[in-house]
């Protein structure tokens, strides 16, 4: 919420940069690919870079288009990390498969462990539309919500050694974390506000639903 009410955005947002240290105070860390959101800006990068693929966002992947809301689709495939206790996203499927899968709709399964409100905003999170997507304000306000509730939302028993989400190390390794950027990316990459989305679309940044209110 922090960075993207800076406009800031962090584009590499993954369990693995996610530090928890005394009192269990949560940090986020690298911020190597962050950017600032400008609507005049169209940055191309004169580096070869690894990509995080299977945290990015279709718009990211396909469009170039990164915003705080490409972030918001990475804070998805994040709970679906905590869900499993560290799972593998997307689990036996390349990038190179990944591409075709989330083209057609393609989106990861409910873990058997979590609870269908805890699923659905995963899935919001991972709305094809980046405008229909939760902000981190409200996201948030839910979990400050669900958290003062303390209704049960994730069962921690889970079986590693017949989880299909837990891959042996060695089947990590071609290419499903990362990719490099000169595979995916034909066009120069777009760090834009929502205002500037909103802009292009001229149509309102939030609906109806105050879920959706936000600094940004």
């Amino acid at each position: 919420e922090y960075l993207s009410c800076a406009k800031l955005v962090h584009r590499d947002l993954a369990a693995r940069n996610i530090l928890v240290g005394t009192g269990k105070i949560v940090k986020i860390s690298d911020f190597g690919l962050t950017r600032k959101a400008n609507d005049e800006l169209n940055y191309m990068s004169k580096k070869k870079r690894r990509l995080p693929v299977k945290w990015m966002s279709v718009e990211a992947i396909f469009d170039q288009i990164f915003t705080s809301f490409s972030d918001v689709w990475a804070f998805g495939i994040v709970l679906f990390e905590i869900v499993t206790l560290g799972g593998t996203p997307y689990p036996a499927i390349s990038n190179r498969e990944l591409l075709l899968l989330l083209k057609s709709g393609y989106r990861m399964d409910k873990p058997d462990n979590c609870s269908e409100a805890l699923y659905d905003i995963m899935l919001q999170c991972w709305n094809e539309d980046p405008l229909q997507r939760p902000t981190f304000t409200s996201l948030r306000e839910y979990f400050d919500g669900v958290m003062s509730q303390g209704d049960c939302y994730l069962d921690f028993k889970i079986d590693e050694n017949i989880s299909p989400l837990f891959l042996p190390f060695e089947k990590e390794n071609d290419d499903d974390d990362n990719t490099d950027e000169d595979k995916i990316f034909q066009n120069p990459e777009y760090i834009k506000t929502i205002e500037g989305i909103k802009k292009e679309r001229d149509t309102p940044i939030f609906s109806s639903n105050d879920r959706y209110t936000s600094c940004v």
